[in-house]
């Protein structure tokens, strides 16, 4: 009997092909977990992520049976896991607390599926790879169990944008300028080497991805309506003024106080809405990020296809560098 090495053939055999051995192969698998109450456009927000690859989603639902039902049929019951948080009194003031829950849940969920990565995510927000997500993953040193994104805030045209036509963005400066929300990024924690550590980070080393490769877009009281909604609730539900001097942000401050004071007057809260949200970034104009992210409709695409377009030549014309490449 003749013998060979292997993967070798002898002359007149047909060809030996050697599969590649899985033991080096990387396991780049990634969960997102969430927490929510009245999506907008939940359904799209879903779509999304399946189409980005996310491998499960776990979500945290709050009095919004129209959620629970949507993800109970097909597609999403086979890849998404629930649970049910109840009302709370005070919502805003046990955000993170009610974070840092779901995260431990969904960080166990993970260990158990075999999941290497777990990303904390609001349902306002859309985790954005300008590189594939593989090679990433493979820059993050063996020791770092939290992998930092930076975020960037949505800027509306009009009362309508959101996720779907939205593809301008604010970068915060090192003071957080023109950001109206938090500025320190979001996390993936390395399943099983990790725990939560508040809704931004997870313990451990971090390792902060550069902002081309990914990056997080939050689309922060777009459109409109989500902002009425949001603020309107709040205002309810934070009642003394000692809470409102808790929170960071002067934007969701005066948003409170403005549809405590307005609730009766859609045009005083649509003004102030237009001042402080859509006209806000008008100073930043030429320093925003443009992102041509997987969420945008058609029409979108065909109107920043059409911009690069005029911008090349003109830029060309002008015998000018060109603008920098969008994400």
């Amino acid at each position: 009997m003749e013998t060979r090495p292997a993967g070798m053939k002898s002359r007149g055999a047909s060809p030996v092909t050697v599969p590649s051995s899985p033991v080096n192969r990387v396991d780049t698998r990634f969960a997102v977990v969430t927490m929510t109450r009245m999506p907008y456009r939940f359904e799209e927000w879903l779509s999304y992520y399946r189409a980005l690859g996310t491998d499960h989603l776990f979500i945290a639902v709050e009095e919004s049976p129209e959620v629970e039902l949507l993800l109970a049929e097909a597609p999403w019951c086979d890849m998404v896991t629930t649970s049910r948080s109840k009302p709370e009194q005070n919502p805003y003031e046990t955000v993170i607390t009610r974070q840092e829950r779901v995260m431990a849940w969904a960080l166990g969920e993970c260990e158990s599926r075999g999941i290497p990565w777990l990303f904390h995510l609001d349902d306002d927000e859309l985790l954005h790879f300008g590189r594939p997500w593989e090679e990433t993953v493979a820059q993050v040193p063996p020791d770092a169990t939290c992998l930092v994104v930076r975020n960037v805030e949505g800027v509306p045209d009009n009362d309508h944008s959101d996720f779907t036509t939205i593809s301008r963005f604010a970068v915060g400066n090192e003071t957080g300028w023109p950001m109206l929300a938090y500025i320190n990024g979001k996390a993936a924690g390395r399943v099983g080497a990790c725990s939560e550590m508040g809704p931004h980070r997870f313990t451990g080393v971090e390792w902060e991805a550069p902002l081309e490769a990914a990056c997080v877009l939050h689309f922060e009281s777009c459109p409109y309506s989500r902002w009425e909604e949001k603020f309107t609730h709040y205002a309810a539900t934070t009642t003394s003024n000692k809470n409102l001097k808790a929170i960071p942000f002067d934007f969701y401050v005066d948003s409170i106080k403005c549809c405590r004071q307005h609730a009766q007057d859609p045009s005083r809260l649509r003004s102030f809405w237009r001042k402080r949200k859509q006209r806000h970034y008008l100073r930043e104009a030429d320093s925003l990020l443009v992102v041509r992210h997987i969420a945008l409709s058609q029409e979108s695409r065909e109107r920043l296809e059409r911009q690069r377009i005029r911008e090349t030549r003109g830029a060309r014309s002008r015998s000018s560098t060109p603008s920098p490449t969008p994400l």
